[in-house]
């Protein structure tokens, strides 16, 4: 049986990567990223020194991640004078983009307010409805509205940009939700 350090290390090499990128979408900052990452997995680590049971691990991240960027955000607003140096973004990974659709996608989804932005990246992760509210601390009820509502905006800022890239899959399977 392992314990909580064990523990808490497998699930950092399962999931730390897709933690990131969702964080470098809402504080768009790498050394911001990391440092989310980082406080998610210690409140990990003392959850489970703690005895918590985690069920539903995956989603529990998200929101610890979510919040920690929502926090992140709120203290740097505050307390960080603005300088030319802040507008640095998350360098993208590096894909192939032969005609620039990644590209145009990616900038089109920068200037969505950070809520549109947070629900997109909470979806595009796979989690359910259930977990994209709990997440991005919504009524469960809300969440297929607001990221039609979401998808709608980030779809018609790509074509203002002259792009046509299909930005959501959309879902037929049964529980999809």
């Amino acid at each position: 049986m392992q314990g909580p350090s064990e523990a808490a290390q497998d699930l950092f090499l399962t999931h730390a990567a897709a933690i990131y990128r969702f964080a470098a979408v809402l504080v768009r900052q790498r050394e911001d990223a990391e440092d989310v990452v980082q406080e998610t997995f210690m409140k990990l680590l003392r959850r489970l020194e703690a005895g918590g049971i985690t069920t539903n691990v995956r989603g529990w991240l998200f929101t610890v991640a979510a919040n920690a960027a929502r926090d992140r955000q709120r203290g740097r607003a505050r307390w960080v004078p603005w300088a030319p140096a802040h507008e640095r973004t998350v360098p993208p990974a590096a894909l192939e983009d032969e005609d620039g659709r990644i590209r145009s996608a990616r900038a089109a989804l920068a200037r969505l307010p950070d809520r549109d932005r947070l629900l997109l990246a909470l979806r595009a992760q796979g989690l359910s409805y259930r977990d994209i509210a709990a997440a991005a601390a919504i009524q469960p009820a809300s969440v297929g509205r607001l990221l039609a509502r979401a998808a709608g905006r980030w779809a018609a800022a790509v074509r203002k940009d002259g792009g046509s890239y299909e930005l959501l899959e959309r879902r037929t399977t049964p529980g999809a939700r």
